[in-house]
């Protein structure tokens, strides 16, 4: 067997991994309850306007701009499915981009709350302005109709 045929015999297996892996592992993350007291209110009303569809997006990585999708999208957070490069938990992500091919897309900025190497991130919010929170429930709004 040649060395091309093992490398390729192993990336197929590694992304057969992450398809039947990625799924499971994003669930746990999507029900994780709040560990804030007193949340229950914003919880509920953060459910009723995230969205799961996926989106194309770019973001930024000490590497350069990566090519992603986002699967979950809320008012304060996002999943993003990276199997190639994934920040560490903590890490601050610069530009997350939606759609990337949108005249005015939208720039998001936020801190990593979990990371699971070969599946992907999900990224908590920060420094959204005003007129890009306007846009993004706006966006979440025309995706929950249908």
């Amino acid at each position: 067997m040649t060395l091309a045929t093992l490398i390729g015999l192993l990336v197929a297996g590694l992304l057969f991994a992450g398809l039947l892996l990625g799924p499971l592992l994003k669930s746990r993350w999507q029900g994780r309850p709040s560990t804030r007291e007193g949340r229950s209110n914003a919880d509920e009303r953060e459910k009723r306007q995230r969205v799961v569809q996926y989106f194309d997006c770019i973001w930024v990585s000490q590497w350069g701009p990566i090519q992603a999708r986002i699967s979950n999208l809320s008012p304060t957070g996002c999943y993003v499915d990276s199997r190639f490069s994934v920040p560490a938990v903590g890490e601050t992500v610069e530009n997350i981009t939606v759609p990337p091919s949108a005249e005015h897309p939208l720039v998001l900025h936020g801190t990593v709350i979990e990371s699971t190497r070969g599946i992907g991130f999900a990224v908590r919010f920060t420094e959204l302005d005003e007129d890009t929170r306007e846009r993004l429930s706006a966006l979440l709004r025309s995706r929950q109709r249908g």
